[in-house]
């Protein structure tokens, strides 16, 4: 079993000074004086691949200096151009992207000696880190890695069995013995695996993996093992966080007093550094106070989730979700044409109005709400029991009646659901996590007859109708 823990580091201002310098030489691509990491290796990667697609004509061409190169000097992968290609191995001799970019480390050191002082495991885990952004990019998990700004790139990461610890101190190669806050003991067992750095807005933290290769995972639980009493469906909204089928309902921490304060407070520090004479250090001042608030609040939702996580987990032997496209959802409205049929941008009030003011309340609330990373901790916490995890189309969910199982858009007034057909009625939200509860247990292949009947009432009109 793998977990991981986050700790929150003590660093001595020396200390601080080496990791943020670290920092910007790992990151920055201002020239050649920055060879072999981060945005120079992916620009390397981007100058090979478009060199290789370039439509030639006679002899291979150099992009760019425009001159021509015979197909010795030319790059033999259409993938990297800097580092050693080949390798001694008779099997395999040709080095994968990241181990031919990775060759050519010795000779950084010896043309910059100032990458001396940056641990060797530091270097390769950054070369790794490019590696891993394609290779996701490549399984159309991520989109394509793009340069790193100096506020994007905050980590640097230890490959196993550099980084030591005793009780509350630990040992980071090439700088040093520093405190941190030993908030959870690491259980006895476990031994540590890789460790990331990262500077955050309110200080520097550590995030350690750990291993116990004796503990397995839970086993998930197939369908003669659940029970589709205990089967929940969860259905994630804006005004209520999730609403379940059994008729609860968690709160959203975004629509709480001390939220909309902390949001009136960042406002507020957010209009107070612009207006900062940029470049100067008020205005350095100002925006580190807006990025400690935006941690405040990130922690805040992150610590509500893990919450909500575990009390979704307890008690059930399986959830089901909708499978949401979120970033769809948050997509910009499409313009509609003018009276003349076109799109005037000089002339903006001929267009018609498509709702996109307004639209920007709601992305904002789906925003706040994290959906994403609420799934995402519940998938971590049933993990560990064994409790399946379940998503389905959300396809008419909150129009159809569970009851007869008719579908209309009427069925749903705002926060109320009434069935047009049979006047069934129940909360809105509810009766859309009932429906999804209902395609989960298809999808698990358990028969959704098994159920006591469906809650909720029937309007007293329609009894006496029939």
């Amino acid at each position: 079993m793998q977990l991981g823990y986050s700790y929150k580091l003590k660093p001595n201002q020396q200390q601080k000074a080496v990791m943020n310098r670290w920092l910007d030489m790992l990151r920055c691509s201002v020239g050649a004086a920055t060879r072999t990491q981060y945005n120079y290796l992916l620009r390397d990667r981007n100058d090979s691949y478009d060199q290789v697609k370039a439509p030639r004509l006679g002899n291979y061409c150099d992009l760019k200096s425009g001159g021509e190169a015979c197909p010795l000097t030319c790059s033999v992968s259409k993938n990297h151009s800097v580092g050693y290609p080949w390798k001694k191995s008779q099997k395999n001799p040709r080095r994968s992207t990241y181990e031919a970019q990775s060759s050519n480390l010795p000779i950084l050191k010896k043309e910059r000696p100032w990458y001396k002082s940056i641990h060797s495991t530091v270097l390769q885990q950054t070369l790794r880190q490019l590696d891993v952004a394609f290779a996701k990019f490549f399984k159309g998990e991520t989109g394509y890695p793009k340069p790193k700004r100096r506020s994007r790139f905050r980590s640097f990461k230890y490959a196993p069995g550099q980084v030591k610890l005793d009780g509350n101190k630990i040992y980071l190669p090439g700088i040093g013995w520093m405190g941190f806050y030993n908030s959870r003991p690491i259980p006895d067992g476990f031994a540590l695996k890789s460790v990331t750095v990262r500077r955050k807005a309110r200080e520097w933290f550590a995030s350690l993996q750990i291993e116990d290769k004796s503990v397995l995972p839970a086993p998930v639980k197939n369908n003669t093992e659940i029970d589709p009493v205990r089967v929940k469906g969860c259905d994630l909204g804006i005004n209520k966080l999730v609403s379940l089928s059994n008729g609860k309902t968690i709160a959203n921490p975004a629509k709480q007093k001390s939220f909309k304060r902390r949001e009136r407070r960042l406002k507020l520090r957010q209009k107070t550094a612009s207006r900062k004479r940029k470049g100067s250090s008020n205005r350095r001042k100002s925006y580190s106070k807006v990025a400690s608030l935006h941690e405040r609040i990130t922690n805040n939702r992150s610590a509500y989730h893990w919450n909500v996580a575990n009390q979704l987990v307890d008690g059930t032997d399986a959830l089901v979700f909708e499978d949401l496209n979120i970033k769809a959802m948050k997509s910009r409205c499409k313009p509609k044409p003018n009276e003349n049929g076109g799109y005037d941008s000089a002339k903006p009030t001929l267009r018609e109005r498509n709702g996109q003011s307004a639209k920007r309340g709601l992305n904002k609330s789906i925003s706040n709400a994290a959906w994403g990373e609420l799934v995402k901790k519940i998938e971590v916490v049933a993990a560990k029991s064994g409790i399946p995890v379940v998503k389905i189309n959300p396809k008419h969910t909150s129009q159809r009646c569970p009851k007869c199982h008719h579908v209309s858009k009427n069925n749903r007034k705002k926060e109320k659901f009434v069935c047009t057909e049979c006047g069934y009625h129940d909360d809105a939200d509810v009766n859309g996590a009932v429906n999804i509860k209902l395609r989960g247990l298809k999808k698990l292949g358990i028969d959704p007859t098994q159920l006591p009947p469906v809650r909720g009432k029937v309007t007293p009109l329609e009894i006496t109708a029939t």
